[in-house]
């Protein structure tokens, strides 16, 4: 997957603190009496695993495991994950053929990253029944370049550079690459 892979045992590290902290967050707020905040961070969280799973319906499991374990690899990127998935993939040559792209713009990105700074992305992933997409959007990136291949042979690749943001598309055709 890349430089920061992770094995099974961090992944689950990573999860069981990001749901110490959810927990924690709820039982501060029903402590002080916050019960809608309580119920908002229930929800939110909840919405958020429900994304994560979709991501199942992809059926590239490359894919699925780059973008959730994106956060817990690169700590300065802030995470937001979209989907619209409505048909599968299911085509292991473009699951390693993406996550190797993914993971050559976000070190791309994070070398951009200026020290002690967050960066906010949103990953929104599409598939409806002739195309898929996945379009990552960093904000809060001042970079006046990033040296990413903009061409592959094997997926459609659009980038757009703006000040303060840079939006990257990959995409490509059901039925084949």
């Amino acid at each position: 997957m890349g430089k920061n892979e992770l094995n099974v045992s961090q992944a689950v590290k990573f999860s069981r603190h990001d749901h110490m902290n959810d927990l924690q967050l709820i039982l501060m707020n029903i402590d002080m009496g916050k019960y809608t905040e309580a119920r908002n961070c229930i929800l939110e969280k909840t919405a958020d695993m429900q994304r994560e799973a979709l991501l199942q319906k992809l059926c590239m499991p490359l894919t699925e495991e780059w973008i959730t374990t994106l956060a817990w690899r690169y700590p300065a990127l802030m995470v937001q994950l979209y989907c619209e998935i409505t048909e599968k993939i299911d085509s292991s040559e473009i699951d390693e053929v993406l996550v190797d792209y993914l993971e050559q713009v976000v070190l791309a990105v994070e070398s951009k990253i200026q020290r002690c700074a967050d960066c906010p992305v949103t990953l929104e992933v599409t598939t409806d029944t002739a195309s898929w997409s996945i379009q990552l959007t960093f904000t809060e990136l001042y970079a006046k370049q990033l040296d990413i291949p903009e061409h592959s042979s094997q997926l459609t690749v659009e980038v757009h550079g703006e000040p303060n943001q840079w939006t990257f598309t990959i995409s490509g055709q059901l039925g084949g690459l």
